[in-house]
């Protein structure tokens, strides 16, 4: 890198750390990652024609490929045409859109309502299966389980009408293990429970696959006691696990399903509540109904939809899962990653505790937070990104492998190429570095960016 080149790069990233995120930065510094110029398919272009393979795709947004040409298209057409919706008319998008979303949700679950993020439509949920199961004060949620970061809205809510009917019905909430069917039974025996949330498939910074069987237990462990299922698909829908959702696999329909993610091929952030007619029939029989969600459907309801430009994109790129056979591609090159992920886990043990995995949603449970950073690192270094837990309380955080279903086979081989590359430099390295990194992250969050550039040699300075 030239003189000026360096100078350059060193003020972008003096930007970037000071005005934005002084973590990525660092990171963006260390392994001396160009400025995206673009994305298609299952690679980040860099500004000097660079190739990065997209192995996070924002723990599983840009399920159809970056720049999905099908869903660019529909984006485009939409933003010259008419991209706003005004309530109570009626928008083709989100007509495409709900038609769409048919394919995908079980027909059990009639009624949709949108948001703008999954931790929205989580809000959402809860406020419905409270007022559906009224005489019920408790939650099971499965424990490491992710369903957003808000905090408490409707308290600082001016309007009392809003506010009053949930002020004095936060619910208690029971944690039970991922995977243990009889604990969740035991948890909802006593019928004071309004409703289960659960992964299919835990994501988070954990990534378990449970047991075969458990979801179809734990939907009968509800209907036994007159419980709400509330399913988050936000990360497992869409064909990542190889089938169209993650309740398949086990059969299940839950009375709640939660849509996010991949819902739009990453162009615009949107979200589904699917939910069945018992579930809302119940609700509208409280006192305070008017509370409820818009719901599809109804006279004047926009059902929380106000962009026709996302719904365009979302209409667009579940077509793009059926066209393309998505979930058929995840169930077919899922074993290929899931194997040669489990081999470097059997290879290096010093390192590597397993991969868990199902379709291609993937990772590599690491031995401690510093072996995840540093294979991240040498991955980058190697072309390939990959999806960070983001969490170093954790004893074992699981390295996450979600590549857009479009991947090649040859892209797949070309990360395992690059795993034990990285892997093996890992091999060299003393013991005690990744226990002093360890040591470093629980204390801190992150990793001294002097230390950071140390390890990865960069000719940049920390200015942020």
């Amino acid at each position: 890198m030239t003189d000026a080149a360096l100078a350059d790069r060193q003020e972008l990233l003096h930007l970037l750390g000071r005005h934005w995120n002084p973590p990525a930065a660092t990171m963006l510094a260390a392994v001396d990652r160009q400025v995206e110029s673009y994305a298609e398919g299952a690679e980040v272009v860099a500004e000097d024609g660079s190739r990065t393979l997209d192995l996070a795709g924002s723990y599983g947004v840009f399920l159809v490929g970056h720049g999905n040409p099908a869903v660019r298209a529909a984006v485009r057409e939409t933003l010259t045409t008419n991209p706003g919706y005004v309530g109570g008319t009626r928008h083709p998008a989100v007509e495409r859109l709900v038609e769409a979303l048919r394919t995908v949700v079980p027909a059990e679950l009639g009624h949709l309502s949108f948001g703008s993020s999954g931790a929205h439509v989580a809000e959402l949920a809860l406020r419905t299966v409270l007022m559906a199961r009224p005489g019920r004060s408790r939650v099971v949620v499965v424990g490491g389980g992710y369903h957003g970061k808000t905090l408490g809205a409707l308290t600082l809510l001016g309007g009392d009408g809003h506010r009053d009917p949930f002020a004095s019905r936060s619910p208690e909430v029971v944690m039970v293990p991922p995977g243990d069917a009889d604990a969740l039974d035991r948890a909802v025996r006593g019928r004071q429970v309004a409703a289960v949330f659960a992964e299919p498939v835990l994501g988070g910074a954990h990534l378990r696959v449970p047991p075969p069987g458990w979801f179809a237990a734990v939907a009968a462990s509800c209907r036994r006691t007159g419980t709400l299922l509330v399913a988050d698909e936000i990360q497992t829908a869409f064909g990542r696990t190889g089938r169209l959702l993650g309740a398949d696999h086990d059969g299940v329909v839950p009375d709640v399903l939660l849509l996010s993610k991949a819902l739009t091929g990453g162009m615009v952030p949107i979200a589904v509540l699917a939910a069945s007619a018992e579930v809302i029939d119940s609700a509208r029989r409280h006192p305070a109904s008017e509370q409820l969600p818009p719901l599809w459907g109804e006279p004047g309801s926009t059902g929380g939809l106000r962009s026709g430009v996302a719904a365009a994109a979302g209409a667009a790129a579940i077509e793009q899962v059926h066209a393309l056979d998505l979930p058929g591609r995840a169930a077919e090159l899922g074993p290929v990653l899931l194997d040669g992920l489990r081999d470097a886990a059997r290879r290096h043990p010093r390192h590597l505790v397993d991969a868990p995995g199902i379709g291609l949603m993937t990772g590599l449970r690491a031995r401690n937070p510093a072996v995840e950073t540093l294979i991240s690192m040498q991955m980058a270094h190697r072309g390939i990104h990959l999806g960070h837990s983001l969490n170093e309380d954790i004893a074992q955080p699981v390295l996450r492998f979600y590549p857009p279903l479009t991947i090649e086979r040859k892209q797949i081989e070309q990360v395992l190429t690059a795993l034990e590359e990285s892997l093996s430099w890992l091999d060299r390295r003393p013991r005690a570095l990744t226990r002093g990194i360890t040591g470093l992250l629980r204390r801190q969050r992150s990793l001294p960016p002097g230390l950071v550039m140390k390890l990865n040699h960069s000719p940049l300075k920390v200015t942020w």
